[in-house]
Protein backbone atom coordinates (compact mmCIF):
# COMPACT_ATOMS: atom_id res chain seq x y z
CA UNK A 1 0.00 0.00 0.00
CA UNK A 2 3.05 2.43 0.97
CA UNK A 3 4.67 1.76 -2.50
CA UNK A 4 1.53 2.28 -4.46
CA UNK A 5 0.96 5.47 -2.40
CA UNK A 6 4.31 6.49 -3.49
CA UNK A 7 4.13 5.47 -6.87
CA UNK A 8 1.01 7.84 -7.24
CA UNK A 9 2.87 10.41 -5.68
CA UNK A 10 5.91 10.17 -8.28
CA UNK A 11 3.09 9.94 -11.10
CA UNK A 12 1.58 13.12 -9.70
CA UNK A 13 4.65 14.92 -9.41
CA UNK A 14 6.23 14.04 -12.76
CA UNK A 15 2.79 15.10 -14.76
CA UNK A 16 2.89 18.51 -12.84
CA UNK A 17 6.67 19.17 -13.77
CA UNK A 18 5.47 18.36 -17.37
CA UNK A 19 2.66 21.12 -16.88
CA UNK A 20 4.92 23.53 -15.38
CA UNK A 21 7.39 22.66 -17.88
CA UNK A 22 4.59 23.53 -20.58
CA UNK A 23 3.49 26.75 -18.80
CA UNK A 24 7.00 28.33 -18.96
CA UNK A 25 7.55 26.92 -22.74
CA UNK A 26 4.03 28.65 -23.64
CA UNK A 27 5.19 31.79 -21.94
CA UNK A 28 8.54 32.31 -22.84
CA UNK A 29 6.78 31.93 -27.29
CA UNK A 30 4.16 34.58 -25.74
CA UNK A 31 7.68 37.00 -24.42
CA UNK A 32 9.35 36.51 -27.51
CA UNK A 33 5.79 37.62 -29.49
CA UNK A 34 5.70 40.90 -27.58
CA UNK A 35 9.41 41.46 -28.47
CA UNK A 36 8.80 41.13 -31.83
CA UNK A 37 5.39 43.58 -31.28
CA UNK A 38 8.20 46.19 -29.32
CA UNK A 39 9.40 47.32 -32.34
CA UNK A 40 5.97 48.37 -33.65
CA UNK A 41 5.11 49.94 -30.65
CA UNK A 42 8.22 51.92 -31.15
CA UNK A 43 7.27 52.53 -34.62
CA UNK A 44 3.62 53.71 -33.63
CA UNK A 45 5.44 56.39 -31.28
CA UNK A 46 7.28 57.45 -33.92
CA UNK A 47 4.27 57.66 -36.45
CA UNK A 48 2.09 59.50 -33.77
CA UNK A 49 5.01 61.92 -33.32
CA UNK A 50 4.48 62.26 -37.66
CA UNK A 51 0.92 62.26 -36.57
CA UNK A 52 1.53 66.32 -35.84
CA UNK A 53 2.27 67.02 -38.86
CA UNK A 54 0.53 64.96 -41.19
CA UNK A 55 -2.94 63.85 -39.14
CA UNK A 56 -5.25 63.31 -41.95
CA UNK A 57 -2.94 60.47 -42.83
CA UNK A 58 -2.91 59.16 -39.50
CA UNK A 59 -5.93 58.68 -38.69
CA UNK A 60 -7.74 57.71 -41.99
CA UNK A 61 -5.30 54.47 -40.80
CA UNK A 62 -7.41 54.47 -38.01
CA UNK A 63 -10.82 54.77 -39.21
CA UNK A 64 -10.13 51.87 -41.82
CA UNK A 65 -7.24 49.94 -40.71
CA UNK A 66 -5.07 47.30 -42.60
CA UNK A 67 -5.98 44.49 -43.78
CA UNK A 68 -4.10 41.39 -42.68
CA UNK A 69 -3.73 38.10 -44.62
CA UNK A 70 -5.45 35.41 -42.90
CA UNK A 71 -5.65 31.77 -44.14
CA UNK A 72 -9.45 29.89 -42.68
CA UNK A 73 -10.09 33.80 -40.77
CA UNK A 74 -6.68 33.14 -38.99
CA UNK A 75 -3.54 35.24 -38.61
CA UNK A 76 -0.37 33.11 -38.30
CA UNK A 77 3.40 34.32 -37.80
CA UNK A 78 6.22 32.91 -37.05
CA UNK A 79 9.05 34.12 -34.73
CA UNK A 80 12.39 32.42 -34.66
CA UNK A 81 15.58 33.51 -32.34
CA UNK A 82 18.69 33.60 -33.75
CA UNK A 83 22.11 33.60 -31.82
CA UNK A 84 24.95 35.13 -33.56
CA UNK A 85 28.27 35.30 -32.17
CA UNK A 86 31.62 36.94 -33.28
CA UNK A 87 33.72 34.06 -35.46
CA UNK A 88 31.52 31.84 -35.06
CA UNK A 89 29.02 33.24 -37.32
CA UNK A 90 25.63 32.35 -37.94
CA UNK A 91 23.85 29.92 -35.24
CA UNK A 92 21.38 27.61 -35.35
CA UNK A 93 17.97 28.96 -34.75
CA UNK A 94 16.87 27.16 -31.18
CA UNK A 95 13.80 29.06 -31.06
CA UNK A 96 10.98 28.35 -33.22
CA UNK A 97 7.16 29.87 -32.23
CA UNK A 98 4.30 30.25 -34.23
CA UNK A 99 1.54 32.35 -33.09
CA UNK A 100 -1.89 32.35 -34.21
CA UNK A 101 -4.76 33.97 -33.91
CA UNK A 102 -8.38 35.20 -35.17
CA UNK A 103 -9.31 38.70 -35.89
CA UNK A 104 -13.02 38.02 -34.85
CA UNK A 105 -12.69 35.84 -31.91
CA UNK A 106 -9.61 36.15 -30.84
CA UNK A 107 -8.36 32.07 -29.83
CA UNK A 108 -4.81 33.17 -29.30
CA UNK A 109 -2.54 29.72 -30.46
CA UNK A 110 1.33 29.37 -29.46
CA UNK A 111 2.62 26.17 -31.25
CA UNK A 112 6.95 25.69 -30.36
CA UNK A 113 8.64 23.41 -32.66
CA UNK A 114 11.87 21.77 -31.14
CA UNK A 115 14.74 22.83 -32.45
CA UNK A 116 15.30 18.48 -32.95
CA UNK A 117 12.90 17.71 -35.11
CA UNK A 118 14.08 16.05 -37.74
CA UNK A 119 13.27 17.13 -41.34
CA UNK A 120 12.91 16.86 -44.96
CA UNK A 121 15.06 19.47 -46.17
CA UNK A 122 15.66 19.22 -49.38
CA UNK A 123 17.06 20.50 -51.88
CA UNK A 124 19.90 20.29 -48.67
CA UNK A 125 19.23 16.59 -47.88
CA UNK A 126 17.63 16.32 -44.20
CA UNK A 127 18.39 17.36 -40.97
CA UNK A 128 16.87 18.88 -37.57
CA UNK A 129 14.64 21.79 -37.99
CA UNK A 130 17.40 24.49 -36.46
CA UNK A 131 19.48 24.24 -39.34
CA UNK A 132 17.43 25.24 -41.73
CA UNK A 133 17.95 28.68 -41.30
CA UNK A 134 21.41 28.15 -41.97
CA UNK A 135 20.72 26.00 -44.97
CA UNK A 136 18.15 28.08 -46.61
CA UNK A 137 20.19 31.59 -46.24
CA UNK A 138 23.91 30.32 -47.47
CA UNK A 139 24.51 30.99 -50.75
CA UNK A 140 26.97 28.58 -52.77
CA UNK A 141 29.90 31.48 -52.65
CA UNK A 142 29.47 31.27 -48.50
CA UNK A 143 27.59 34.53 -48.65
CA UNK A 144 24.50 34.72 -46.22
CA UNK A 145 20.65 36.12 -46.95
CA UNK A 146 18.20 36.56 -43.84
CA UNK A 147 15.30 36.83 -45.54
CA UNK A 148 15.94 33.73 -47.63
CA UNK A 149 16.82 31.41 -44.58
CA UNK A 150 13.83 32.24 -42.74
CA UNK A 151 11.78 31.93 -45.90
CA UNK A 152 12.95 28.62 -46.06
CA UNK A 153 12.24 28.10 -42.37
CA UNK A 154 8.71 29.14 -42.33
CA UNK A 155 7.99 26.95 -45.77
CA UNK A 156 9.26 23.86 -43.93
CA UNK A 157 7.32 24.31 -40.55
CA UNK A 158 4.59 25.29 -42.59
CA UNK A 159 4.23 21.98 -44.05
CA UNK A 160 5.01 20.31 -41.08
CA UNK A 161 1.52 22.12 -39.38
CA UNK A 162 -0.73 21.92 -42.39
CA UNK A 163 -0.90 25.97 -42.51
CA UNK A 164 0.34 29.02 -44.38
CA UNK A 165 2.47 31.41 -42.63
CA UNK A 166 2.13 34.73 -43.85
CA UNK A 167 4.09 36.48 -41.15
CA UNK A 168 7.52 36.06 -40.00
CA UNK A 169 10.03 38.05 -37.56
CA UNK A 170 13.39 37.08 -36.69
CA UNK A 171 14.80 38.44 -33.54
CA UNK A 172 18.70 38.38 -33.09
CA UNK A 173 19.70 37.81 -30.03
CA UNK A 174 23.08 39.29 -30.37
CA UNK A 175 21.04 43.04 -30.54
CA UNK A 176 19.94 42.54 -27.03
CA UNK A 177 23.05 43.87 -25.25
CA UNK A 178 22.75 47.39 -27.45
CA UNK A 179 19.01 47.77 -27.13
CA UNK A 180 19.57 46.84 -22.68
CA UNK A 181 22.42 49.39 -22.63
CA UNK A 182 19.80 52.03 -24.51
CA UNK A 183 17.08 51.46 -22.08
CA UNK A 184 19.73 52.10 -19.18
CA UNK A 185 19.65 48.47 -18.02
CA UNK A 186 16.60 46.51 -17.15
CA UNK A 187 15.41 43.92 -13.92
CA UNK A 188 16.16 40.76 -14.28
CA UNK A 189 14.67 38.30 -11.40
CA UNK A 190 17.46 35.45 -11.23
CA UNK A 191 15.60 32.60 -9.15
CA UNK A 192 18.28 30.61 -8.44
CA UNK A 193 22.38 31.28 -7.66
CA UNK A 194 24.37 29.35 -10.18
CA UNK A 195 28.33 29.76 -11.62
CA UNK A 196 29.42 29.32 -14.67
CA UNK A 197 32.98 28.17 -15.49
CA UNK A 198 33.26 27.52 -18.95
CA UNK A 199 31.56 30.75 -20.32
CA UNK A 200 33.27 31.68 -23.89
CA UNK A 201 34.96 34.37 -24.46
CA UNK A 202 33.72 36.12 -27.62
CA UNK A 203 37.15 36.47 -30.03
CA UNK A 204 38.75 34.00 -28.19
CA UNK A 205 37.69 31.06 -29.53
CA UNK A 206 40.78 29.40 -30.78
CA UNK A 207 43.08 31.34 -28.14
CA UNK A 208 45.84 29.21 -26.28
CA UNK A 209 45.80 28.13 -23.65
CA UNK A 210 42.72 26.56 -24.11
CA UNK A 211 41.42 27.95 -20.43
CA UNK A 212 42.29 31.33 -21.71
CA UNK A 213 38.62 30.45 -24.19
CA UNK A 214 36.19 30.59 -21.10
CA UNK A 215 35.65 33.07 -17.74
CA UNK A 216 33.84 32.26 -15.12
CA UNK A 217 30.43 34.02 -13.99
CA UNK A 218 28.70 33.76 -11.13
CA UNK A 219 24.99 35.24 -10.58
CA UNK A 220 23.25 35.69 -7.16
CA UNK A 221 19.82 34.39 -6.57
CA UNK A 222 17.19 37.54 -6.39
CA UNK A 223 16.29 40.67 -8.41
CA UNK A 224 18.73 42.62 -9.91
CA UNK A 225 19.32 45.29 -12.35
CA UNK A 226 21.67 44.14 -15.29
CA UNK A 227 23.68 45.75 -18.33
CA UNK A 228 23.36 44.98 -21.74
CA UNK A 229 26.30 42.32 -21.10
CA UNK A 230 25.44 41.05 -18.10
CA UNK A 231 21.86 39.97 -19.34
CA UNK A 232 23.08 39.04 -22.49
CA UNK A 233 25.79 36.40 -20.23
CA UNK A 234 22.86 35.73 -18.15
CA UNK A 235 20.91 34.08 -21.29
CA UNK A 236 23.48 32.59 -23.02
CA UNK A 237 24.98 30.41 -19.96
CA UNK A 238 25.18 26.94 -21.18
CA UNK A 239 27.31 25.19 -18.06
CA UNK A 240 25.20 26.31 -15.08
CA UNK A 241 25.93 24.86 -11.61
CA UNK A 242 22.50 24.52 -9.16
CA UNK A 243 20.59 22.87 -12.52
CA UNK A 244 21.05 25.42 -14.77
CA UNK A 245 23.30 23.88 -17.12
CA UNK A 246 20.41 22.52 -19.25
CA UNK A 247 18.64 23.62 -22.08
CA UNK A 248 15.82 24.18 -20.48
CA UNK A 249 17.13 26.31 -17.54
CA UNK A 250 18.87 28.12 -20.87
CA UNK A 251 15.05 28.83 -22.15
CA UNK A 252 14.25 30.00 -18.73
CA UNK A 253 16.49 32.50 -18.23
CA UNK A 254 16.22 34.01 -21.69
CA UNK A 255 12.10 34.64 -21.02
CA UNK A 256 13.17 36.29 -18.00
CA UNK A 257 15.61 38.33 -19.84
CA UNK A 258 13.04 39.07 -22.74
CA UNK A 259 10.17 40.00 -20.35
CA UNK A 260 12.55 42.47 -18.43
CA UNK A 261 13.15 44.35 -22.04
CA UNK A 262 9.47 44.48 -22.71
CA UNK A 263 9.04 45.69 -19.29
CA UNK A 264 11.49 48.77 -19.29
CA UNK A 265 10.64 49.38 -23.30
CA UNK A 266 6.86 49.71 -22.33
CA UNK A 267 7.55 52.08 -19.51
CA UNK A 268 10.54 54.21 -20.35
CA UNK A 269 8.64 57.91 -21.90
CA UNK A 270 10.60 57.50 -25.17
CA UNK A 271 8.98 60.84 -26.43
CA UNK A 272 10.61 63.15 -24.08
CA UNK A 273 14.20 61.52 -24.88
CA UNK A 274 14.13 62.00 -29.03
CA UNK A 275 17.87 60.88 -29.02
CA UNK A 276 16.95 57.93 -26.51
CA UNK A 277 13.75 57.20 -29.27
CA UNK A 278 16.19 57.28 -32.26
CA UNK A 279 18.60 55.40 -31.01
CA UNK A 280 16.18 52.61 -29.72
CA UNK A 281 14.38 52.73 -33.28
CA UNK A 282 17.55 51.49 -34.86
CA UNK A 283 18.66 48.76 -32.62
CA UNK A 284 15.12 47.90 -32.46
CA UNK A 285 14.91 47.27 -36.10
CA UNK A 286 18.01 45.58 -36.88
CA UNK A 287 17.72 43.06 -34.19
CA UNK A 288 13.57 42.61 -34.51
CA UNK A 289 12.95 42.14 -38.29
CA UNK A 290 10.09 41.62 -39.75
CA UNK A 291 8.18 41.22 -43.02
CA UNK A 292 4.63 42.75 -41.86
CA UNK A 293 4.21 46.58 -42.70
CA UNK A 294 4.08 49.14 -40.00
CA UNK A 295 0.47 49.23 -40.53
CA UNK A 296 0.07 45.62 -40.04
CA UNK A 297 1.50 45.77 -36.84
CA UNK A 298 -0.11 48.21 -35.65
CA UNK A 299 -3.08 46.46 -36.52
CA UNK A 300 -1.90 43.14 -34.62
CA UNK A 301 -1.15 45.06 -31.13
CA UNK A 302 -4.51 46.38 -31.67
CA UNK A 303 -6.44 43.28 -31.43
CA UNK A 304 -4.16 41.58 -29.34
CA UNK A 305 -4.74 44.57 -26.81
CA UNK A 306 -8.87 43.61 -26.79
CA UNK A 307 -7.32 39.68 -25.72
CA UNK A 308 -9.26 39.89 -22.02
CA UNK A 309 -7.09 36.69 -20.56
CA UNK A 310 -3.89 35.53 -21.72
CA UNK A 311 -3.74 32.71 -19.40
CA UNK A 312 -6.51 31.21 -22.06
CA UNK A 313 -3.66 30.75 -24.82
CA UNK A 314 -4.42 27.43 -26.36
CA UNK A 315 -0.84 25.74 -26.51
CA UNK A 316 0.98 22.89 -28.60
CA UNK A 317 4.40 21.95 -27.86
CA UNK A 318 6.04 19.05 -30.02
CA UNK A 319 7.79 17.22 -27.62
CA UNK A 320 7.16 13.38 -26.61
CA UNK A 321 3.90 14.30 -24.15
CA UNK A 322 2.34 15.36 -26.79
CA UNK A 323 2.52 11.88 -28.41
CA UNK A 324 2.93 13.41 -31.86
CA UNK A 325 6.85 13.10 -31.93
CA UNK A 326 9.02 10.72 -30.41
CA UNK A 327 13.07 9.47 -29.85
CA UNK A 328 14.11 6.97 -32.11
CA UNK A 329 15.81 4.07 -30.42
CA UNK A 330 17.99 3.95 -33.40
CA UNK A 331 19.67 6.91 -33.67
CA UNK A 332 22.02 5.56 -36.59
CA UNK A 333 19.66 6.85 -39.03
CA UNK A 334 20.23 10.44 -37.89
CA UNK A 335 24.04 10.14 -37.82
CA UNK A 336 23.91 9.41 -34.12
CA UNK A 337 22.12 12.82 -33.22
CA UNK A 338 19.01 13.19 -30.69
CA UNK A 339 16.80 13.99 -32.21
CA UNK A 340 12.66 13.59 -32.10
CA UNK A 341 10.83 12.34 -35.56
CA UNK A 342 6.87 12.04 -35.91
CA UNK A 343 4.83 9.51 -35.10
CA UNK A 344 3.87 7.26 -37.89
CA UNK A 345 6.43 8.78 -40.10
CA UNK A 346 4.50 11.45 -41.88
CA UNK A 347 3.07 14.93 -40.13
CA UNK A 348 -0.33 13.66 -40.38
CA UNK A 349 -1.35 13.91 -36.46
CA UNK A 350 0.32 16.78 -36.65
CA UNK A 351 -1.84 18.86 -38.62
CA UNK A 352 -4.67 17.34 -37.24
CA UNK A 353 -3.56 18.62 -33.80
CA UNK A 354 -3.46 21.96 -35.08
CA UNK A 355 -6.71 21.85 -36.74
CA UNK A 356 -8.70 20.89 -33.24
CA UNK A 357 -6.70 23.64 -31.60
CA UNK A 358 -7.19 26.52 -34.62
CA UNK A 359 -10.99 25.54 -34.97
CA UNK A 360 -12.19 24.08 -31.45
CA UNK A 361 -16.16 25.64 -32.80
CA UNK A 362 -15.95 23.93 -36.12
CA UNK A 363 -14.86 20.49 -34.75
CA UNK A 364 -17.76 20.50 -31.93
CA UNK A 365 -20.80 21.42 -34.44
CA UNK A 366 -19.63 18.43 -36.41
Amino acid sequence: MKYLRRQVDFDFLKARKRRIRKKRLVIFGLALLLLALVGGVVFYRIDFIKAIFTPVSFFARLINPVELKEEDGRVNMLVIGVDTRGSEGLMNTDTMVVGSFSQVEGDPVLISIPRDLWVNLSPYGSGRINSAYSRGGTASDGKFDEEKGVAFVKTKIAEILGIKIPYWAIIDFEGFEEIIDILGGIEVCVERAFDDYSYPVPGRENATPLSSRYEHLRFEAGCQKMSGEKALQYARSRMGTNGEGSDFARVRRQQNVIAGISDKALSVDLLLNPGKLASLYKQVTSTVKTNASLGEVQRVLQIVGKFEDLSEIESLVLDPDSKLVYHPANPAPYGGAYVLVPQGGNYSKIREAVRKLFYKEEEKKE
